[in-house]
């Protein structure tokens, strides 16, 4: 079982990292924090698709990304001056 404690470690780290910008909306937080994790590790879960009319989308798979994996992600945002 993971352990629960982490839920309020990545919430206090999230509140820390969106308070440098507070006009972001949540999603928008999420995609450049997810953004920024698959550029650090070599495009992973990175995913990109081009519709019929050339519109290329870019997302990001990290559904099984562990949490301590992101959280060690988020220490290091967090303790960059910069706000990503």
């Amino acid at each position: 079982m993971r352990d629960p404690r982490r839920i309020d470690e990545i919430l206090v780290l999230i509140k820390e990292i969106w308070m440098r910008d507070p006009d972001l909306r949540f999603n928008q937080l999420l995609y450049i924090l997810q953004s920024s994790y698959s550029k650090s590790h070599g495009e992973w879960g990175r995913v990109e698709e081009t519709d019929t009319s050339g519109l290329t989308r870019v997302g990001f798979e990290l559904f099984n990304l562990e949490d301590t994996v992101f959280l060690n992600h988020l220490h290091k945002v967090a303790s960059k001056p910069e706000k990503y």
